[in-house]
């Protein structure tokens, strides 16, 4: 999985926070398409922006169970490994997908 920021470098983009926004540079290569993804992701590149450590965060994981999908987690960003251990106090064999 890449992260949210590695999605933008390969467009060609560097992001940056400032407050509670996500500052995407060269704005000329920002296409609609990539603002949609901006904006849909803000809380993830946020997230990755803080930590600065290159993990993937996401406010939604997909909680499976075999085959069978359980539900949705949604909350504040986090990574695979904080989800799985979220889930799994209630759940010891499930499994959590983007």
């Amino acid at each position: 999985m890449s992260t949210a920021i590695d999605y933008l470098a390969q467009h060609g983009l560097s992001a940056r926070q400032k407050g509670n926004r996500v500052v995407v540079s060269p704005r000329s290569r920002v296409t609609d398409d990539l603002q949609k993804y901006i904006r849909a992701h803000r809380l993830e590149l946020l997230a990755e922006l803080a930590a600065n450590d290159g993990i993937e965060r996401r406010c939604h994981w997909r909680v499976v169970r075999g085959e069978r999908p359980i539900c949705t987690m949604v909350g504040v960003p986090v990574t695979r490994n904080e989800a799985l251990a979220e889930v799994r106090w209630r759940w010891p064999d499930a499994e959590v997908a983007p």
